[in-house]
């Protein structure tokens, strides 16, 4: 980490990771806290019923994991200097590409 704006996009994104998990965790909580309180409130879909809470909760802590994953990921990169958009698809199309769609297009 050698300039400031590189601390500050690191530090920025483990923010982000930190604020994932403090909602993540928030909303989990309130959906154990409603597991406990209502257990008999289920998922129907025709016949079929299904508990409704904890298939809510699983899916929320894996998608704040997952989150919380790309966020420190990504400061992680950031500080060992890699710029992420460097190898964007497509970001600016070189000359080659350019000169064979020019070609491609004169020929048909």
């Amino acid at each position: 980490m050698s300039s400031p704006e590189v601390r500050r996009t690191v530090w920025l994104l483990r923010g982000a990771a930190l604020l994932f998990g403090v909602l993540g965790l928030s909303i989990a909580l309130w959906l154990a806290d409603k597991a406990v309180r209502y257990p008999h409130i289920l998922a129907r879909q025709g016949s079929a019923e299904a508990p409704l809470w904890i298939p809510m909760l699983v899916f929320v802590l894996l998608c704040m994991g997952a989150s919380i994953f790309l966020f420190l990921r990504a400061a992680a990169r950031v500080a060992r200097g890699e710029e992420l958009y460097a190898q964007r698809h497509r970001r600016y199309p070189s000359e080659r590409s350019a000169n064979e769609r020019n070609s491609a297009a004169s020929t048909s």
